[in-house]
């Protein structure tokens, strides 16, 4: 087997991998409609499905919003954006990984993370106003972003093209 072959196998065996579980099904609760901060409308669910659900490894209708959810940690990656991440910590800049391009919320809390990997590409197209939960780690897909959540701590991020916001 050639060696381009071989690494073409490789990567498709690590791809269909980070998807796990074999649970690729989205749930949804019905919509409604809510006013945000700005003042526009957007659609939201009005409950989210209780346990583990729809896929590990996503990215939104948009394909410029890209996560992976564990039941450690949710992290998502985004492509375009109309905003510049805060400064790079010096321990990114002395180990040469990418910064600012992606944010993690695990037990201890949300951050911009240093990443030689990527959480875009992934297998299944989470549709807006649909999630996806591994334990206390639930995301939700929306056209305005995605919004990460630990419910044991409250800490998570919005990840969008034209704004983030880590709380």
């Amino acid at each position: 087997m050639s060696r381009l072959a071989l690494g073409s196998l490789l990567l498709a065996l690590l791809l269909a991998g980070c998807g796990g579980g074999g649970d690729d099904t989205t749930e949804t609760g019905s919509a409604a409609t809510s006013a945000s901060a700005t003042g526009s409308q957007q659609k939201r669910p009005t409950s989210v499905p209780a346990g583990n659900h729809g896929p590990h490894y996503f990215e939104t209708p948009s394909h410029n919003i890209g996560c992976f959810v564990s039941a450690h940690d949710a992290r998502c990656d985004i492509r375009k954006r109309s905003w510049s991440p805060p400064p790079e910590p010096k321990s990114c800049i002395k180990i040469g990984l990418d910064y600012g391009q992606g944010i993690v919320v695990g037990p201890s809390g949300a951050e911009f993370i240093c990443a030689g990997d990527t959480a875009l590409g992934g297998p299944v197209v989470l549709p807006y106003n649909s999630s996806a939960r591994r334990g206390t780690l639930l995301c939700i897909s929306r056209t305005n972003g995605v919004t990460c959540r630990n419910e044991a701590n409250g800490h998570g991020f919005l990840l969008a093209r034209e704004r983030y916001r880590i709380f």
